[in-house]
């Protein structure tokens, strides 16, 4: 009974790696394994079956006498592991895993069975039980040996499939508020970003030796990673101990990695363990304004076979998660009360950040088309800060800019693009519309609002000609007249 118990200990190791199911009788063709596959490995797994231990196996207890080596174990395995019976009396709950893989450096070269969803004509005994080759397809983990009696039995595998989830955070200048962490945000050009990617470590960690990771993000040509970035392991600080890198990418995406050798050797692990890598990125004079965004994405290479673990080497990837950053053009065009472009204006930008009126950039001269390039939701004022001659300032624009795009998405896109009337407070008043009195057009492919600020002419004296010099001409004849009437009046006093 001792040595039973020992051999059923063995199969408490399977339990780490695999859920039991229903068990069966065999039929006249030997005993089969039926595999589930775990729902997160997205692989396609051929696995094999190894005989470790055989003997008479009661098929009504499961209990089985006279143990001997089985088939797959070879005869150097058989001479320096000693005497099977031995051995299997000395395996325990603690040590069962250990065992296992001193047992794996003895397998045959081919095992007496494989499989993808099954595996059929096993006698009965003990088996180690794993992936022959390296499964096609991601994401995927390779199968830690498994030890199991074999009956007809359903098992579930439980392999290390991690998951990566990569987010960014919206903040709005004029409000102050911070958004959650979401897969799109809009931001100015200059703007420092925050981006989070969090990796889950998943099932089966127990298994690896070692446990080897890279973040792998790609980002667009239009952000700028900033220095600063942190690495941890369930809140506790490992950045020290991840390794950077850079390199270029293709349509001038700029591909960041950290690397980590073994992460088990810095941090305590379990399937809920989560990898938080945060960082800053600036949008730089590159992004592109518009609906095609400035997209960001991250895979996660991680270790997936436990046993060949220790070598530093990913095997496997991740599904690409993306977010994406979104910027506008604000355009004001100059013209007449005729509607024609009209020279000579200069015009400044203001943004609404908290309760100031923040200047954006340089006041803009000597065109008719003013382009504020790069800007994000908020209120703004555009102030003609220069007046062409002749004609009367405009009023100072008030108005606020708000874009809807998609928070929770596989692939967030622009949805919407809104111009809204405001005042000094920079309060959201009525969307302006074509009834308004002052009209944005919005294009939301290019991440256009385009508005005509009209210029009146000052007031004009009269031309040449008109009734206010005939007004000059009359009162100059009058004064002439009185002078001559005056000198003759005189000239008769002297006579």
């Amino acid at each position: 009974m001792r040595m039973m118990k020992k051999l059923f200990a063995i199969a408490l190791v399977a339990a780490m790696v695999m859920a039991l199911g229903v068990t069966a009788l065999a039929d006249e063709d030997g005993y089969t394994v039926t595999i589930n596959q775990n729902e997160q490995d997205k692989g396609t797994h051929e696995y094999g079956a190894w005989q470790v231990f055989k003997g008479n196996l009661d098929d009504n207890t499961g209990a089985i006498g006279d143990i001997q080596w089985g088939d797959g174990i070879t005869d150097a395995g058989k001479a320096a592991l000693g005497n099977a019976a031995d051995y299997a009396a000395g395996i325990t709950e603690e040590n069962a895993a250990e065992k296992a893989a001193e047992i794996a450096q003895y397998l045959t070269n081919a095992p007496e069975q494989t499989g993808v969803n099954e595996i059929a004509g096993l006698d009965g005994g003990y088996y180690l039980i794993k992936d022959t080759k390296a499964p096609e397809g991601n994401p995927s983990a390779q199968t830690k040996y498994i030890l199991k009696v074999v009956r007809d039995t359903e098992v579930t595998v439980k392999s290390s499939v991690p998951t990566v989830e990569k987010k960014v955070q919206e903040k709005n200048d004029t409000t102050g508020t911070t958004s959650n962490w979401q897969d799109a945000a809009d931001y100015d050009i200059g703007d420092s970003i925050p981006y989070q990617v969090t990796a889950t470590i998943g099932s089966g960690i127990d298994n690896f030796k070692s446990y080897s990771l890279q973040f792998v993000d790609s980002m667009s040509k239009g952000l700028t990673l900033e220095d600063g970035w942190t690495i941890t392991v369930d809140d506790v600080d490992v950045t020290s101990y991840f390794t950077y890198t850079s390199a270029s990418g293709e349509n001038g995406y700029t591909v960041h990695t950290w690397a980590i050798n073994d992460l088990k050797s810095v941090a305590t692990l379990n399937e809920n363990s989560k990898v938080v890598l945060s960082y800053t990125a600036i949008l730089n004079d590159n992004a592109v304004i518009g609906a095609a965004g400035n997209p960001n994405t991250v895979v996660l290479k991680y270790d997936n076979n436990p046993n060949d673990s220790g070598k530093g080497t990913p095997g496997g990837t991740t599904p690409e998660d993306k977010n994406i950053v979104f910027t506008y053009e604000l355009v004001a065009n100059k013209v007449d009360s005729e509607g024609q472009a009209l020279n000579g204006a200069g015009f400044t930008l203001y943004k609404k950040v908290g309760s100031d009126w923040v200047q954006q950039g340089d006041e803009i001269t000597d065109v008719t088309t003013f382009n504020f390039s790069g800007k994000d939701a908020g209120a703004y004022k555009l102030v003609e800060s220069t007046v062409p001659a002749g004609y009367n300032q405009a009023a100072d624009l008030f108005f606020l800019v708000e874009g809807t795009y998609d928070t929770v998405s596989d692939n967030p896109s622009l949805t919407a693009l809104d111009v809204y009337a405001s005042d000094e407070s920079g309060v959201k008043g009525a969307k302006i519309t074509e009834g308004s009195s002052v009209v944005f057009n919005i294009d939301l492919d290019k991440g256009t609002a385009t508005t005509n600020v009209v210029n009146q002419q000052g007031a004009e004296l009269p031309s040449t000609g008109g009734i206010g010099t005939k007004i000059f001409y009359g009162v100059g004849a009058v004064l002439v007249i009185g002078a001559g009437v005056v000198l003759m009046g005189r000239k008769r006093a002297a006579d």
